[in-house]
């Protein structure tokens, strides 16, 4: 019998996490892993990691339910469980198939259990129901069909309840039943199952968070932690201006009408632009270019073909056949690419693929992440993935490239560079120049950007809103939905962070950093609160009770913010190259320094 794979130190970390959140009473978790970093290996062990608690049940009541959304996810899924898992019987529910009754895991679409209003879901449940579900790709998982699943698999209150058929249709006004419904239902719902959701990126593109469904995210492994301890390869990014606009392109559930996208860019002009840049960076690498509808799959696979490459169109309308061969001719060499319309973005294994073309435009960064993460699992000779990203004019519109991945802003323009590398840089120059808005340079790459910042000088406090209404502190933005109090304390500095997490709650944390070095630590005061106002309140109430030296300094309306500027408080910001005008007074002054100072240290 050959050996199952050792599972890779993150694996081992998330697994352990699991069973301590189900130790704690936790019975609805998330974990985010990156796509291309073995989230179906991950699940595919459960079995053996949970075996303690699951012994506890009779033998009849201790099996699995596999929630999927592809049918190459459900394969997959089968054949690592199975490997793993020798023992059990892994059986497909799906289409015409029928899984055996007697299955110790099934292996399921979303589409299969609510068929016939959810009566293969109770069919398969039986009187037994299931112990342990996983949710694969649970991004999908807010959505009323899942939602409804969950309520009758007992993970969700009854109220939850949804008669919409939709996978992508979760209203606001479903949400806010839902909300009311899950008050109070976790003091009472059964303790004695699990349900855990696996995704690449928690996040969806129409606002609706996975707190209105899972409990907490219990572990993380982002694309950036997974390139930098070298489990998937760096990225070569490559942006592509076009002349297409996408102003006039109306928005459908936060990203674009894929009908008026298509009209925007399908065109030969935009098509032999990807088709040379493709030929210019990485003409000998296999490649897949995601693209927006059939039309536009068959016209760029025939623009390639007609530019002596070896490309062909996937879609949807593909038989299955047809798309196994094709794949298996990318596999093998017999393909330079596929032109591809929303089949392979997620759960789709081929390793050895070392080019994405972004000719698919997307606001979304979940849809972005995916599609770029069919490139970088890594593969015997392979160093790096090329990402080809085609940029539209888009005034109205921020559009997703390839430095987003590394929390870079999307206007940084990429020329090749691996994302690490310009992220030195772009942390460099801001060090230079501390209270440059990158948001008003546009796309610009960094000698731009260096140029640009000797002749502008772009400075300002940013404005804290709705989150500043009724605050006793002098906090600083510092990002999208994130705010920093920052004061010294004993024998260095301290770090009050408000920030939102993935599970679209805040959370507090508080860092130490000594002046002359030594160790930082770290703690988290509090998370998954609500709100932005309610973590922001106990912030201030931990400040108010456990550091009431720092009150004086930071108070909003110390006396001392309204005097001038001190002397002291200028050479700063001299040395600092942040402009002073005139009367400027020591509280703006002490918020110039603050931001700063964290611009500095990002």
């Amino acid at each position: 019998m050959i050996a199952a794979p050792a599972l890779r130190p993150y694996q081992e970390k998330c697994l352990d996490a699991i069973v301590a959140a189900r130790e704690s009473g936790l019975t609805r978790l998330l974990v985010q892993a990156a796509t291309g970093v073995g989230k179906t290996q991950i699940f595919a062990s459960l079995p053996t990691r949970l075996k303690p608690w699951l012994d506890t049940f009779p033998a009849g009541s201790r099996r699995f339910l596999i929630i999927a959304h592809r049918d190459e996810l459900l394969e997959q899924a089968a054949a690592r469980i199975q490997s793993l898992n020798p023992g059990l019987m892994v059986s497909i529910e799906q289409g015409p198939r029928v899984a055996n009754r007697y299955a110790d895991v099934v292996i399921a679409s979303i589409q299969t259990l609510s068929a016939m209003k959810y009566r293969r879901l109770k069919h398969l449940m039986g009187p037994q129901g299931f112990r342990v579900v996983i949710y694969d790709e649970c991004h999908h998982i807010s959505s009323p069909t899942a939602r409804t699943s969950l309520v009758h698999l007992g993970f969700l209150p009854p109220g939850d309840a949804s008669d919409t058929d939709s996978l992508e249709a979760p209203s606001y006004d479903d949400v806010t039943v839902m909300a009311a419904a899950l008050d109070g239902w976790d003091a009472t719902a059964p303790k004695d199952r699990l349900l855990i959701g696996f995704t690449a990126t928690p996040n969806r593109s129409d606002g609706i968070g996975l707190g209105a469904v899972l409990q907490s995210l219990v572990f993380t492994y982002p694309i950036k932690r997974a390139i930098e301890d070298q489990w998937l390869v760096p990225i070569a990014a490559w942006v592509i201006e076009t002349k297409s606009t996408l102003d006039q392109v109306k928005l459908n559930r936060g990203d674009f009408n894929q009908r008026e996208l298509a009209e925007a860019v399908n065109n030969p002009a935009r098509n032999a632009l990807a088709i040379a840049a493709w030929q210019e960076h990485a003409g000998d690498q296999p490649t897949i270019v995601f693209t927006v509808d059939v039309q536009h799959a068959h016209d760029l696979a025939a623009a390639f073909v007609a530019a002596g490459a070896r490309f062909k169109a996937l879609s949807g309308e593909t038989p299955k056949d047809e798309r196994r061969a094709m794949l298996q001719e990318l596999r093998s060499g017999a393909l330079d690419g596929i032109c591809n319309c929303m089949v392979l973005t997620e759960g789709t294994d081929l390793p050895m693929v070392s080019c994405i073309v972004h000719a698919k435009p997307t606001k979304s960064a979940t849809l972005y992440e995916q599609m770029t993460g069919r490139g970088l699992r890594i593969h015997p000779g392979k160093t790096e993935c090329t990402v080809i990203d085609l940029v539209d004019i888009a005034r109205k519109h921020s559009l997703q490239t390839a430095p987003v991945l590394y929390g870079l802003p999307p206007g940084i323009k990429a020329n090749g560079e691996d994302l690490g590398t310009l992220e030195n840089e772009l942390e460099e120059f801001l060090r230079k120049h501390p209270g440059f808005n990158l948001e008003s340079a546009g796309r610009k790459t960094m000698a731009e950007l260096n140029a640009w910042a000797s002749t502008f000088d772009v400075w300002a406090v940013p404005e804290l809103g709705a989150f500043g209404v009724g605050r006793v502190l002098t906090w600083i933005k510092s990002g999208t939905d994130e705010y920093r109090l920052e004061y010294p304390w004993l024998d260095g500095f301290e770090l009050l962070k408000v920030a939102r997490d993935l599970l679209d709650r805040f959370s507090v944390s508080l860092t130490f950093r000594p002046k002359e070095g030594g160790p930082v630590r770290q703690r988290t005061i509090a998370h998954e609160i609500e709100t932005a106002d309610a973590a922001a309140g106990l912030a201030e109430a931990f400040v108010l009770q456990e550091r009431r030296a720092v009150m004086k300094l930071k108070s909003a309306d110390a006396p001392w913010r309204a005097r001038a500027a001190s002397e002291k408080q200028i050479e700063l910001l001299q040395r600092m190259r942040v402009p002073v005008k005139p009367g400027l007074l020591a509280g703006e002054a002490s918020d110039l320094i603050d931001v700063a100072q964290q611009r500095r240290k990002r």
